[in-house]
């Protein structure tokens, strides 16, 4: 008997959190500021960035713009936050986003060389799935950041 009482309260908080509970849609979109198709490196892990979980639980979105070096070993170096809306959250985890990725030479011909990067990185949430909060980032990404 107390085993099936537990069960049913169980059963019924499972229901009254999942009745509550929404999916929360959200993509990150990475634009080159100066589009080139001579870049000497490229991310190492072309995978959308995943949304910094602080963010999405704040229901914060925004973007940013961060100016970097990639060393001669590829590594990220020097990021500088350009701009930011809101400028206190995403510039702060756009750049330890930033700082944490890996590059590798863009072609086998080009050699290992630094480089200087300008990035911009859109954080959107909202939509019923995760294409719709990816059709909504593109569409931001398209406006001014600032």
């Amino acid at each position: 008997m107390k085993n099936l009482l537990a069960l049913t309260a169980f059963a019924l908080m499972s229901v009254s959190i999942s009745s509550v509970a929404k999916n929360i849609y959200a993509d990150v979109q990475v634009t080159d500021v100066k589009p080139t198709s001579d870049f000497i490196w490229k991310r190492a892990n072309q995978n959308t960035p995943k949304y910094p979980i602080e963010l999405a639980r704040s229901g914060i979105k925004g973007c940013a713009v961060l100016s970097f070096n990639i060393s001669k070993s590829g590594k990220t170096e020097n990021v500088e936050i350009i701009n930011s809306v809101p400028k206190k959250y995403v510039g702060k985890y756009s750049r330890k986003m930033l700082r944490k990725w890996k590059w590798v030479p863009a072609s086998t011909v080009a050699e290992s060389a630094p480089e200087k990067r300008t990035l911009r990185l859109d954080f959107c949430m909202g939509g019923e799935s995760t294409e719709q909060s990816q059709i909504a980032c593109k569409q931001q990404a398209q406006l001014a950041c600032g």
